[in-house]
This record gives C-alpha cells, structure tokens and sequence, in this order.
C-alpha cells in the first residue's frame, strides 16, 4: 500500500514539477543587478580587518551557541571559565613576556650590556653623576596611557597601582621576601617633588636586585636629557650583576638572565587590573570617574581598534591552535601601513565613545542601541574594595568576585525602568566580557613596570644613533612614521598608544595573539567536549544502521543475486583550529566504513546490479516522509510540493554529476600478476 501510495505521489509531482519549470526563468536573472553592487562594494574593503571580521574567538562562540545553545546560562558559563583562564594567566603571561622580550631585542642567549658597580652608588649616586652618564627613556614611551599621573590614594589610583608601599623591606622579592615588589608605583614616587633629585637606590636605601639576590639597576626622574633637551624622562643605570661582597667575583651581565630576573620581582598584572580594564571596556566606569578628556578616550578607543585587528590576525599553524613567534601572517591579512590607518568609520565610532563616556552612558549596539547609565561610583568602589582584599582571597574567591563585578553593571536600578520588557542585555554583556578579555589583559599588562627593562636593553642592544633615546627630540613633530618594525631604521619614540603598537609591532602582535591563544584554547577544550557528546549519538545509530544495511544486503544479494558497491570515506587531518573542530566532527565517517561485512561469492553477483536511479531514490525519500507522517501530496490549491520538487531535483543532479565524472579505481587480486589496478564507471 505504501509503495503504491508512493508511486503514485511521484508521479504527480514528476508532472507538476515538469509544468512548474517551463514557467522557470534564470533565477539569477533578476538578482545579478544586486550581486553587481555588493561585488562592487566588497572592492572598497579588500582589507579583512577593515571590515571587522569574525576572529577565532566569534567563531568558537559561535559553534558553541549551536552546541549548548545560545541563552543566558550557557553564556554564564563560559564566563566563568574564561575568568578563571585570566585569573590564573599571570605565570603564563609572564613566561610570554619573557621570551617576546628577548626576541624582540635580537640578542643569543650570551649576550652581555655593561654596567656600573653597585657599590659605586654609595659613593656618587645617579643623579650626582655626569649628564652623560645612564639611560634617559622618555616616559611617554613607557606610558603611553598616561597612568603614572594618576595619584594612588585617589580611588582610580588604588584600583591601578599595588597596594604595598615601595620600600628596601625584606619582605620583597627583590631583597629576599616572598611579596612581589609594587614597580608601578615606585616608579610614580620617582616622579613627586618629595623625590626630586633622588634615584630609587636613594629612595630604598639599597640597589635593586632581581631573585638571584644580584643587582639590576637604578632609576630617578630627570627633566632633561644627555642632551639637554627638556622632557620628562627616567634616567636608568645598569648595575653589575654580583654580589659586591664578592670583590674578585666578575658579574654576570647576561641580558637573558637580567629580564627573567626582574619579571620574576613583580607581579605582571593581577585580577583587579583584570577587572577594572573589562568594566571600563565594556562601560567607561573607570574614565567617567577619572575625568578623562577626549584625547585620552581617543588614544584608548584606537588602542583597543588596533588590538582588535591583531585578534583576527590568521597564523600558520603546526599543532593545535598555534600562535608561535615564527609563524607567517597569512599574505591575506598582510600587516602595513593601512593596518594602523583609521577609516572614516573607525573616527565616528570613536567619536560615539567619547560621546557615552562624556555622558556617562554605556551602549548595547546588540540591543538595538540601548543606551544605559553607567553607575561609575559603584563599579569603581566595588573594584577597590577587591584591591584591599585582594592578598587575602584564594584563586576561587578571586574568581567569584571578578563574576561579581561584571554582574554589578546590570544591578543597576534604573536599568529596570529604561529597559523594554522583552529585552535582555544579560546576554550582551557576559559576551561582551569573553570577547573582550584578551583585550584587558593586553591593556593591562603593557604598564611602565613592564616596558622599563625593555626599553633600558634596547639603547644598549642598538648600537645605531636612530635606536638611542639621546635624541635632540622634542616634540612628535621628529617622530618617523616609516618605522614599522624594531629592526628597520626609524625613531623608537611613542608618543600615543597606537604608536607603540605600530613601531613595536612584533612584540606586540606575538605577545597579544599569545594572550588570546590562552582563551581560545579553553573554549575549544569545550567546545570539543560537547561536540564528542554530540557525534556519540550519531555513532551509535550509525553503527546500528550499519548492521541493518548489512543484513539487508545479504538477503537481498541471496534472494535477487545483486550486489552492492563499497563507500570509500578519507579525510585530512589539519591542524588548525577549524580543522581540528572539523577532525572531530569527521569521527563520524570513521564508523560504519570498515571492513566490508559481505561475503566474497555474493560480491561476484554484483554485476547483475541494475545501477542507482534519482527516480528509485525519490520514491524511496517519499516512503520515508510518508512513513513518518509529512504530508507529500499537491498543496490544497492544486499547487506543486515544493519539498518533494526540491528532493527530485537533488537526486536528478546528483546522478547527473555521477554519470559525467564518477569513476571507479579498485585493486583486484590475480593468481598470476598479483595486485592488479581496476577502473571502471560506476552505476
């Protein structure tokens, strides 16, 4: 009954589907008018990152809306898991930084810098020494967002610096303690007029040493340099590294070992500065709250442009999702001078920033461009309340009260009255904190503290005038914009955030890419696991349908003596990201293609195969919808079933394709010549 039922149904929809196309044109036709304009439009955008493309961290948040959907708890979720990767990301980072610093400064792993005796100091401290003498770093290089003017009792200022008060106590790492030493804010009382005329080996009453206990350097804030041009400037002098008790001992000024030694005194970045950098992302609370002006905002605002276009950098990969410091830029997202050039679009979103931030708005623009108050004093209060307790909170509480501050944002009871009732920003936001966190911590980590020692190594590593800071410069008017990477000729001078970006352009591109890597991993570790649940099921009903073909086709090959062909399923093993998602999702090919299960005389009668028909297959598809309940005859007005006219016209092309390039290439077994090769036609 079935079958009849099913024959006659393709046969209406055979006939109606021949009517339906002689009334067919091109479909085509009327839209090339439309493919025109959108082929002539995407010329104006050749640049990938000028059109602001899905990075690999919207893909992976994509692919894992379709695997634990895309509401409020499943985005809760992953949350939390990248704020656990950025609460405990310091060592890694810190490893990152390390090894960038040394690529980045071109030296092997024995080369050495001169310096001076510590011991000496005693005798004639740094600024009491001939202008000539030291390192003079402009302090515009070094904070390039202006953050060494802030005052640290303000309550901006004690979300940003480290709580302890520098000193010589040897409770710091540098003089034999276990507490990291507050660098970031030594190198502010280095600029107060309490500490004029003063180096830090003055302020500590000691020199400054790294882990091994062996000196590093002094600091003191100048407004001249060796030249006598004014400007502000930290004038650095490199000690002798050895213990100078030890007077016949020759120090080791081994550039390698100095920068593990400082990293290892200071605590790279922290989960307060984590914080704050993501709550003023996301809503301006920490600018509001200071005041900023709009030439500050507009140095964040194209930072974080730049920052952004560096996350949807693609990179060779060679294991797993790899951002190595010798991969190759793909050509297609080639970095040159219009990587760091701002559209027309780019200055009015950030025009639109300035604007929020002036008015003390944030703005969901995935909402329908919801506009919001931002309760600044809260969210500040909040984050320094985290930075007193924070020494005293375990990994898992720093975690729960960074969760807890970005949720302070939606706490805010006039959101309740502004928001439309069917609008939920919850999900905005906590999409918003994933995206954005290698973002913070890309902001977060590139502090005065950092980029001292960086910039103190490179006058000495770079001998050429270009690369010495004792330039007769003045103003950026000098700054040459040709210098788009650390080893060509040009001025090393930064005079603005997206400055630092473009002339320190490897270590920035590396060390950004690298912070990213540590989120996506983690979200690909679950998106993997989900996916494996997921293609688990399939598998079984795979495998189950595998062992029903099977027995099908004996009886059938038994009963009518036809045979039938064997599926081949390959697949290539990549090691990119995508790929890799991919070689999971593949498993599923790996099941039900094995050895084939059908005895070798039954095989033999195959050529009595009658060879597959779209019509055959059609009819079998319409059993099927019929069995399971879909409606497969004419629509009520006598109109064809566009489903079943769909279905036809994919098995018609499908044999069609077949009967114009399949090809057959089997391996046959001869008593005589042994493996013998075989081609034919398939039917």
């Amino acid at each position: 009954s079935s079958k009849i039922d099913a024959a006659k149904t393709y046969n209406e929809s055979s006939k109606s589907f021949a009517k339906y196309r002689e009334k067919l044109g091109d479909s085509a036709a009327k839209s090339s008018e439309k493919i025109s304009t959108q082929l002539e439009k995407v010329k104006e955008f050749q640049k990938r990152y000028l059109r602001e493309p899905p990075t690999s961290m919207d893909n992976l948040l994509g692919f894992l809306g379709q695997t634990k959907g895309k509401g409020s708890e499943t985005l809760k979720y992953l949350k939390r898991k990248v704020l656990e990767v950025a609460t405990r990301i310091e060592p890694n980072l810190k490893g990152i930084i390390k090894d960038e610093t040394i690529k980045v400064l071109g030296c092997s792993d024995e080369q050495t810098y001169v310096g001076v005796p510590s011991e000496s100091l005693s005798i004639q401290p740094l600024p009491l020494r001939p202008q000539q003498e030291g390192i003079y770093i402009p302090i515009q290089s070094i904070d390039f967002f202006s953050n060494l003017k802030i005052n640290p009792n303000s309550l901006v200022g004690k979300i940003y610096y480290e709580k302890p008060l520098p000193s010589g106590d040897d409770t710091f790492k540098p003089f034999g303690g276990n507490e990291n030493f507050p660098m970031n804010k030594q190198l502010y009382e280095l600029l107060t007029s309490s500490s004029q005329n003063r180096s830090m080996d003055q302020y500590l009453g000691k020199p400054y040493t790294g882990v091994s206990g062996l000196p590093l350097f002094d600091v003191q804030y100048t407004n001249q340099n060796s030249f006598g041009v004014t400007g502000d400037y930290f004038r650095v002098l490199l000690l002798d590294r050895k213990d100078p008790t030890q007077t016949t001992q020759k120090p080791v000024n081994n550039v390698k070992e100095m920068i593990s030694d400082y990293f290892d005194t200071i605590e790279l970045i922290d989960p307060v500065t984590i914080g704050s950098q993501i709550v003023n992302l996301i809503s301006g609370a920490i600018d509001i709250k200071a005041e900023l002006g709009s030439g500050e905002i507009e140095n964040q605002s194209k930072f974080f442009l730049i920052v952004q276009r560096i996350l949807g950098l693609c990179f060779d990969s060679r294991r797993e999702i790899d951002v190595s410091g010798i991969s190759k830029i793909a050509e297609l997202d080639g970095v040159d001078e219009s990587f760091y050039e701002f559209t027309e679009v780019d200055l009015r979103n950030i025009d639109n920033t300035i604007s929020n931030i002036k008015r003390g708005i944030v703005e969901f623009i995935d909402c329908g461009n919801v506009r919001l108050p931002v309760n600044a004093d809260i969210l500040v209060n909040e984050l320094v309340k985290f930075r007193e307790t924070l020494s005293d909170q375990t990994v898992e509480q720093r975690i729960n009260t960074l969760n807890q501050i970005t949720e302070t944002l939606l706490q805010n009871p006039d959101w309740k009255v502004l928001l439309p009732n069917n609008l939920n920003v919850q999900v905005s936001l906590d999409t918003q904190v994933i995206k954005k966190l290698p973002l913070a911590i890309a902001a977060g980590v590139l502090t005065p503290k950092v980029l001292l020692p960086v910039y103190t190594l490179l006058s000495v590593l770079q001998s050429g005038a270009t690369y010495t800071y004792n330039q007769q410069v003045t103003s950026a008017n000098t700054f040459i914009s040709s210098a788009t990477t650390l080893g060509a000729e040009g001025s090393n001078i930064v005079t603005s955030a997206s400055d630092f970006l473009k002339i320190w352009k490897t270590f920035s591109i590396e060390v950004i890419s690298k912070i990213n890597n540590q989120f996506l991993e983690v979200l690909f570790d679950e998106l993997k696991k989900d996916i494996v649940n997921i293609i688990g099921l399939i598998i079984r009903d795979i495998e189950k349908s595998k062992r029903n073909k099977d027995l099908t086709t004996v009886l059938r090959l038994v009963g009518l003596l036809i045979s039938v062909g064997q599926l081949i399923v390959d697949y290539r093993k990549c090691k990119s990201l995508l790929d890799n998602i991919l070689s999971i999702l593949n498993l599923i090919n790996t099941f039900g293609s094995g050895q084939n299960r059908i005895p070798l005389p039954l095989l033999l009668m195959s050529k009595f195969l009658p060879g597959t028909s779209p019509e055959r297959a059609y009819i079998n598809v319409i059993e099927e919808l019929q069995a399971s309940g879909v409606p497969t005859g004419t629509l009520p007005d006598g109109s064809p079933n566009f489903m079943l006219l769909y279905n036809l016209a994919t098995h018609k092309g499908i044999e069609k394709e077949k009967s114009q390039n399949a090809t057959l290439n089997a391996v046959g077994v001869s008593p005589v010549a042994g493996l013998v090769q075989i081609y034919g036609l398939p039917r």
